[in-house]
C-alpha cells in the first residue's frame, strides 16, 4: 500500500453492473430452456376425450352457436388447468422460475378465452342453462380436493373430473330448450362411458405392466352400465343406439383384459380409447337427435 501498488481485487466481490449482466444472462438461458409445450398443454392425452365426447354428442343432438361457444369455453378451461397447476405449485414453494412467468401468461390467455366463450354463450343462449353447469360443481370440487393432496392419479379424481366435463352435454341441451329429463339422460350415458372406460384403462395398463388387475370387476361394471342404458331406453330417456355403444365397450373390455389380449403400448391404448369414445359420443348424439325429433 505504501509503495503505491493498487490493492488486489477481492475475487468474491461483484460490482452492480456485473451482477445485472450475470442475472440477465441466467434469465435468458432459463427462458430459452423452458419447454412451452409442457406448460401450455396437458400431459395426459385422455383428458381431451373428457371435453370432446360431451361436446360432440351435445352439438349433434342440439347444434347452436351458444352451444359451440360454451364448448370452446370448456376447452379453454381444460387448457387452463395445467398451467394454473404449475403456477400455483411454484407459488406454494415461494419460488419464481422462467416457467412460472410462462405459466402466468398461459393462465391469462386461457382464462380470457374461457370468459369470452362463456359470455358469448350467455349472449346467444335463448334458454337458461346454469342448472346444467351446477351439475359439474360437486364433482369438480372432489377432483380439486384430490389435486390439493397431490393425488391426481386416484381413480376417484379421474372419474370426478370426467363426470364434471360430461355435464357440458346436458348444459348445451338445456340452452337449446330441450327437456331437463332428456338432458339428464344424455349426461347419464356419458357418465357411464366415463366410469367404465377409466376403470378399464387402469386395469389394462396394469396388465400390460405385468401387475394384477381386477378384470372381473371391469367386466361387471361394463355389464351394469349396459343394464342402466337399457333402463334409460325403456323410460324413453335414451335411444337404443346407446346400447350399441355399450356393447362395443363391453366387447372391447372383454378382449382387453382377457389372457388372449395382444400386448399394446400405453399410447396406442390411449388413442384407441379416444376412438371408442368418439363412437359412443356419435351414437349418443344421433340417438338423442332422433329421440327429440
Amino acid at each position: 500500500m505504501c509503495n503505491g501498488a493498487r490493492p488486489a481485487k477481492n475475487p468474491l466481490y461483484v460490482s452492480p453492473d456485473e451482477a445485472a449482466n450475470l442475472m440477465s444472462s441466467v434469465d435468458t438461458t432459463n427462458s430459452l430452456s423452458v419447454n412451452l409445450k409442457s406448460i401450455a398443454l396437458p400431459a395426459q392425452h385422455g383428458v381431451w376425450g373428457f371435453w370432446l365426447e360431451p361436446s360432440l354428442a351435445a352439438l349433434i343432438a342440439a347444434p347452436s352457436w351458444a352451444g359451440l361457444c360454451l364448448s370452446l369455453a370448456a376447452l379453454s378451461a381444460l387448457l387452463l388447468h395445467h398451467p394454473l397447476t404449475v403456477m400455483l405449485k411454484d407459488y406454494r414453494r415461494r419460488k419464481r422460475y422462467a416457467r412460472t412467468l410462462w405459466a402466468e401468461r398461459f393462465v391469462l390467455l386461457y382464462g380470457s378465452m374461457a370468459l369470452i366463450g362463456l359470455l358469448l354463450a350467455v349472449n346467444f343462449a335463448p334458454h337458461p342453462f346454469m342448472n346444467g353447469l351446477l351439475l359439474a360443481v360437486p364433482f369438480a370440487l372432489v377432483q380439486i380436493g384430490f389435486e390439493l393432496r397431490n393425488q391426481v392419479r386416484h381413480p376417484l379424481a379421474e372419474i370426478s373430473g370426467a363426470i364434471a366435463f360430461a355435464a357440458l352435454a346436458p348444459t348445451i341441451l338445456l340452452m337449446s330448450g330441450r327437456e331437463g329429463s332428456l338432458a339428464m339422460g344424455l349426461w347419464a350415458v356419458l357418465v357411464i362411458r366415463a366410469v367404465v372406460s377409466i376403470l378399464y384403462i387402469r386395469a389394462r395398463l396394469r396388465l400390460e405392466k405385468g401387475k394384477p388387475a381386477h378384470a372381473s370387476a371391469v367386466l361387471l361394471t361394463h355389464m351394469l352400465g349396459l343394464s342402466v342404458l337399457a333402463g334409460l331406453m325403456v323410460t324413453s330417456l335414451s335411444h337404443w343406439l346407446n346400447l350399441i355403444g355399450g356393447l362395443v365397450l363391453l366387447i372391447r373390455a372383454g378382449l382387453g383384459v382377457s389372457p388372449f389380449r395382444t400386448p399394446t403400448p400405453a399410447k396406442v391404448i390411449g388413442f384407441r380409447e379416444i376412438a371408442y369414445g368418439l363412437i359412443v359420443a356419435l351414437l349418443a348424439g344421433v340417438g338423442m337427435r332422433l329421440l327429440v325429433g
